[in-house]
């Protein structure tokens, strides 16, 4: 599927950003710009089949969401920038799309469905909390298509990321308490050359603290490379 694909700013590096569910690329806008203003870069933020100006879909699978990126995105981009969900399908994009460095914000890759043995969220239970996210978001959302989130849970559940060396340059920007990311599976990531951060910040942290989180990050976008960073 072609993604709609907003446009921020211009300069000769070219960045795409991925945002997670509920969201869309607009509500990128603010972080979009001060990372096009601070580090000349040309911003594509795409919106999720499902999400914003993008077409709805009867499918939402993991997969469906990683072939819509490499179908829509272009190869060989300078950086890439993935949130939660978003973060997850560029995950799995990474390897076809090549971008110079890939940056994971607060990614669902392992999510923390537990908490002392506990599932913190059934299937019954996440679907409707996410689907009245969408609601809230985004009114114009059909109700027939927030079955989204029900399915988006069950994939994310079913099809956890299994550590491995990342295909390009890539660091994950853990937020405080998260959720979706358990210690040990990050220090496993780190065995294998990620690059492995904490932001001090809720899992919406690009639209919370969005500069001080590209001063965070300041050094990898500044010179992105292909060579992978000691960690």
């Amino acid at each position: 599927m072609r993604l709609a694909v907003h446009e921020f700013g211009s300069g000769d590096r070219t960045a795409a950003i991925v945002h997670g569910i509920s969201g869309s690329g607009l509500l990128w806008q603010d972080f979009a710009e001060r990372l096009s203003l601070r580090h000349g870069m040309r911003v594509l933020a795409v919106d999720l089949r499902g999400h914003g100006s993008s077409p709805r879909s009867e499918h939402y699978r993991l997969r469906d969401f990683t072939d819509d990126l490499v179908e829509t995105l272009p190869t060989d981009l300078d950086l890439a920038i993935g949130h939660s969900l978003g973060g997850r399908a560029l995950a799995d994009a990474a390897a076809q799309l090549q971008p110079h460095r890939a940056i994971y914000l607060d990614p669902a890759l392992d999510v923390d469905a537990g908490v002392a043995g506990r599932r913190l969220l059934t299937y019954r239970m996440a679907g409707p909390v996410v689907a009245r996210m969408l609601s809230v978001v985004d009114p114009a959302v059909p109700a027939r298509d927030r079955f989204m989130a029900l399915s988006v849970v069950q994939e994310l559940d079913a099809h956890r990321v299994e550590p491995a060396p990342p295909p390009v340059p890539s660091t994950i920007v853990k937020a405080t308490k998260s959720r979706l990311l358990r210690s040990r599976y990050l220090e496993r990531l780190k065995a294998y050359g990620w690059d492995v951060r904490e932001f001090l910040s809720r899992h919406e942290m690009q639209l919370l603290k969005p500069e001080a989180l590209l001063d965070a990050l300041e050094d990898v976008l500044r010179a992105p490379t292909r060579a992978l960073s000691a960690v």
